[in-house]
């Protein structure tokens, strides 16, 4: 048989690769939610971005004919999500909770406790892992672990991460596995490195020939006096004309320092975090000011997020007459202010052009309103509509 013959065979899967390659171990670490965030990029990417949307306070508008938005803290979704979102968390645990189980799993529940008028009252969170989409008939239900009876997919708050059938989300642990795997194995290789005094080994010489039970326990005798961190600087006693050969192997070969670097730009490319945030400052991308760094998180990170969760709240939790006449809003104005002098340039700017009033400046500094004078709008003198101009030139 040639070669491009061998290649085309049945056999090309496993005899081919492991004639080559030695084979592959199946020797993996298993990735599931405690061995990812195990390590330090995947719960800081996890982190960054749970908190960033936790701490966004939730709106609720009301929509005028003129299509003007009134904050309405009066309604009782206001209450429910900006307050209480059930009997035992805040909001910002609630979207916290949200955010970790939808970046980890790829996809976050909810179920929605009503009252006898079907107004929501209570958002309980489900554990991802216990619950199936089943899709029949043309419509969505949710099988939940210990629950006889499937939920209705109006009674449940689903939100998803990128998806293949617009019903459930596709997990990061899953499709995502190899890569972090691998981080995981090459933090447990550095770990195990350094817990040997950085040193790899190397082989003890015996000028006779020693049996299998004097060999392991010459290696135990050795590793229980020498081996861990807390062994480093000790003097080996050698006996009976035996010789140490330390191995020659060290970090740079093993270039530990450079794969855990390169680990942590994929776990932060699968994240869509930028590496400053992360405290990865060796090949992080520079910006002018933290208002360039933020507004770059926020449009690439967080706003995709921010949008399913503001979509999926507003089509399960109000009633359908209430639609299009209420939204609920997450505010990111606190993640995109930028530094004083910046925030006062632009304020002087929408003032000088009518755009902001005194008040709505202050309002957005967080700074209580001057009075109803300060509703007034201002604008330069000597701008006038185009159509008065003319008529003046008459």
């Amino acid at each position: 048989m040639g070669l491009f013959d061998f290649l085309r065979s049945e056999k090309r899967r496993n005899n081919f690769l492991e004639a080559v390659f030695g084979g592959y171990s199946n020797n993996r670490t298993a990735v599931n939610r405690e061995t990812s965030m195990s390590f330090s990029a995947v719960f800081a990417c996890v982190r960054v971005i749970s908190e960033s949307i936790a701490s966004l306070p939730v709106k609720v508008y009301k929509v005028e004919a003129d299509d003007d938005k009134i904050t309405d803290v009066s309604h009782p979704i206001y209450r429910l999500l900006a307050r209480n979102p059930n009997s035992y968390m805040t909001p910002y645990t609630f979207l916290e909770t949200l955010m970790s189980n939808l970046l980890l799993f790829g996809n976050s529940y909810f179920y929605i406790e009503r009252d006898n008028s079907a107004r929501p009252i209570s958002l309980i969170p489900i554990n991802p892992k216990d619950v199936k989409v089943i899709k029949h008939d043309g419509q969505i239900y949710y099988d939940v672990k210990d629950h006889d009876i499937a939920v209705l997919k109006e009674d449940m708050l689903h939100f998803f991460n990128l998806s293949f059938d617009g019903c459930e989300g596709i997990s990061i642990l899953k499709y995502q596995d190899t890569t972090i795997s691998t981080s995981i194995s090459s933090n447990d290789t550095a770990n195990s490195y350094l817990g040997n005094s950085a040193n790899v080994g190397g082989i003890i010489k015996h000028p006779g020939k020693l049996s299998k039970e004097a060999v392991e326990r010459l290696k135990t005798s050795w590793n229980n006096s020498y081996s861990g961190s807390f062994m480093a600087g000790k003097t080996a006693i050698l006996e009976e004309g035996m010789t140490f050969e330390e191995s020659k192997i060290d970090a740079n070969k093993y270039q530990l320092i450079e794969t855990r670097r390169f680990q942590i730009e994929e776990i932060a490319r699968i994240f869509k975090v930028p590496l400053s945030l992360i405290n990865s400052l060796e090949k992080s991308a520079n910006y002018n000011s933290i208002e360039a760094l933020s507004i770059d998180f926020v449009r690439f990170t967080l706003l995709p997020y921010i949008t399913m969760i503001e979509q999926e709240l507003n089509k399960k939790l109000f009633r359908e007459r209430e639609y299009g006449i209420f939204t609920i809003k997450l505010d990111t104005r606190a993640l995109l202010r930028g530094d004083s002098a910046s925030r006062s340039a632009y304020y002087r700017e929408m003032a000088s052009i009518g755009a902001l009033s005194i008040n709505e400046i202050r309002r957005m500094e967080d700074l209580n309103r001057v009075g109803p004078e300060g509703d007034q709008l201002y604008m330069p003198l000597n701008f006038a509509p185009i159509g008065d101009v003319q008529e003046e030139d008459k």
